[in-house]
């Protein structure tokens, strides 16, 4: 695990902001935190072209840009391939300690942003 800024973390397979205060914490008491807490392949997605893009541009992160690319891109794509061992493309990843696939699956909606990733199309 590396920190990048104080609130965002590069796990072995995505980011995990930490910057909210909304992290993990249930919608209503019966309602799952959907989108504050698992790995969301789309959101992701958006973050490697904001980084692809910038680590393109001249300027003072172009080399960090580039760098945290390239670590992200592979983080990815090797959890979702390491993933598709169970045989499916699952609608997000466990972002605790595994990266484990979870939710629906089959799943080929964003998670099929995996091709784009591999063929680094932004």
């Amino acid at each position: 695990m590396k920190v990048h800024c104080q609130n965002l973390v590069l796990m072995p397979w995505s980011f995990i902001c930490l910057c909210s205060s909304l992290y993990m914490k249930y919608n209503t008491e019966h309602d799952a935190p959907y989108w504050r807490g698992p790995v969301w392949i789309n959101l992701n997605y958006l973050i490697l072209s904001a980084l692809h893009h910038y680590a393109q541009e001249d300027g003072p992160y172009k080399t960090r840009a580039a760098e945290v690319y390239k670590e992200l891109r592979q983080n990815l794509i090797g959890n979702i391939v390491h993933n598709y061992k169970s045989g499916y493309f699952w609608e997000q990843y466990d972002n605790a300690a595994s990266g484990k696939g979870k939710g629906a699956h089959p799943f080929t909606g964003w998670t099929s942003l995996v091709v784009l990733m591999m063929a680094e199309i932004h």
